[in-house]
């Protein structure tokens, strides 16, 4: 890379920096607190009350309808998204060093159109189960550090590396993609195409330190948000699922 090509990179970034700041503000109104009087109804722009005391907070993407999630009790969580999108997420405990396994299990009951999941814009999914982890600063530009900073203020579960489990698309299991709205610091992994059955529980397993690995070339720190979502505003589709027993153990 010639020294203009790369002086033209970085003034690219600044200004993708200052787009970020504005979108995050547009955000700020989507983070639902479980010590705030607003969670304790499920509205637009809250999640249920029995999910706020459980420690989840809400992120919304600006100008996008809300996903819909409910508290089913048993630590089963409803899931449905009709042209819309969202991301609850929740701190991983802070004592994770020894942790490399994350399980759960989930079901899909209407599920979303196929999509390629490396588009953005065209990335629809039926269910995603999001890992994140603390960035390595030493490897960011000046830039990417603004970035990083903004991020962590107004939407801390993007502040990271992040590891996505998606349950749709049309590629096969196990395939490595990354992320087309985290670039370089995202990478999805698909678990479920739209092939798998209806209407049943399935049960994953997985080791994510070794999936970091795969995606990212080395070893982690400890994760650090663990978020879950559903996608279904880029087709106008509407999906129904749930996801239930979310772990991250040994």
């Amino acid at each position: 890379m010639g020294p203009i090509t790369a002086i033209t990179r970085e003034i690219r970034a600044g200004l993708s920096a200052l787009g970020l700041a504005v979108t995050m503000l547009a955000a700020v109104p989507a983070f639902a607190e479980s010590n705030s009087a607003t969670v304790a109804a499920t509205t637009e722009s809250t999640l249920p009350i029995e999910l706020g005391r459980a420690g989840w907070r809400l992120l919304m993407a600006p100008s996008k309808a809300l996903a819909q999630f409910t508290s089913r009790g048993a630590g089963t969580i409803g899931v449905s998204a009709a042209n819309a999108v969202a991301f609850p997420y929740r701190p991983v405990t802070a004592d994770m060093d020894p942790k490399r396994r994350l399980s759960w299990r989930w079901r899909v009951d209407e599920a979303v159109l196929d999509t390629d999941l490396s588009r953005a814009g065209k990335d629809d999914r039926s269910l995603a189960i999001h890992l994140v982890f603390p960035v390595n600063r030493k490897k960011l530009s000046f830039w990417e550090r603004i970035r990083l900073g903004l991020t962590r203020v107004f939407a801390p579960p993007l502040a990271g590396q992040a590891l996505t489990y998606a349950w749709g698309g049309t590629l096969a299991r196990r395939t490595i993609l990354s992320n087309p709205h985290l670039y370089r610091h995202g990478n999805i992994i698909v678990l479920r195409n739209g092939a798998p059955p209806t209407g049943q529980w399935l049960t994953e397993d997985i080791d994510f330190l070794s999936d970091f690995r795969s995606a990212f070339g080395y070893s982690p720190p400890a994760p650090v948000f663990v978020a879950i979502s559903a996608d279904s505003d880029d087709t106008g589709g509407h999906s129904r699922g749930a996801i239930a027993d979310l772990l991250v153990a040994d």
